[in-house]
């Protein structure tokens, strides 16, 4: 384990055409651990993983003492692509093994409170460096991280969305609101997506009506398999037709551009 780390040193293992970084606090890491993403258990407290140093834990999974740390963007456009939390991985681990661990917090929170971006009205965090169109996630170090950059926190609504409402209006699930978003309605909008794309392919022995009153949750149950025009089968993140990669359809309209008109840029 490493007495301490340097912010900087961090930095530079993120190619910046792809990565942004920042730096977490301790204290920023913990209010984000406890405040909810959508759901009312994510009120239950941090759920750090257990970290381990040549095979002896260090830190434990029950221990309430928060860290400080990073969180990383990756510019994407692709709605489901994860592929990024293996990356980000490989590339601490060229110096950092045994040091960090990622951690599963509310992102959009301490992205706010650390400064990488700005709250838009359609609840996504715009990254002050790829927009909308990056995925976050953050990574707790237990060394100090010495020589960061201090950002001020963001939590007032992004000055771009100031009197225009592309979101609200473009919104197909009607989910949007001036000071909320209705995540029913969003999350059973993604779900219909998923659930009409399993029926047509896999034409499951059910009726249409009765995929029609299948609850959000049902979704983790499917399999995939030898479909009406194929063989699907899911390979890590991705769905595979025939050994050819394709995608799901998810709704994403509150990312794309030109449904937001405020372009994501890069420095």
């Amino acid at each position: 384990m490493l007495d301490s780390i340097d912010f900087n040193e961090i930095k530079q293992l993120f190619n910046p055409i792809e990565w942004d970084v920042a730096y977490v606090s301790a204290d920023n890491f913990k209010k984000g651990g406890v405040r909810p993403i959508k759901h009312s258990h994510h009120f239950k407290g941090v759920p750090w993983a257990g970290i381990y140093e040549d095979g002896e834990l260090v830190y434990n999974i029950n221990d309430p003492t928060p860290y400080n740390g990073i969180i990383v963007a990756k510019y994407t456009e692709e709605a489901n692509n994860y592929e990024f939390y293996d990356k980000s991985n490989e590339i601490l681990n060229i110096k950092y093994r045994h040091n960090y661990n990622m951690v599963y917090v509310n992102f959009k929170e301490v992205a706010l409170l650390s400064g990488f971006g700005h709250r838009a009205r359609n609840s996504l965090i715009y990254n002050r460096k790829f927009g909308f169109q990056c995925k976050l996630c953050t990574y707790m170090f237990i060394p100090p991280i010495v020589n960061y950059e201090s950002l001020e926190p963001n939590t007032d609504l992004l000055d771009l969305c100031d009197g225009c409402d592309d979101c609200i209006v473009n919104c197909p699930a009607g989910a949007i609101f001036e000071d909320r978003i209705d995540h029913i309605k969003c999350d059973n909008y993604i779900a219909q997506d998923i659930k009409w794309f399993w029926y047509e392919k896999m034409r499951p022995n059910i009726s249409k009506e009765e995929v029609g009153l299948m609850k959000t949750t049902h979704i983790s149950n499917y399999r995939w398999g030898k479909g009406v025009d194929g063989f699907y089968e899911v390979d890590g993140y991705k769905l595979k037709k025939d050994e050819i990669v394709i995608e799901i359809p998810h709704c994403r309209e509150c990312q794309k551009q030109p449904r937001c008109s405020k372009s994501p840029y890069l420095l």
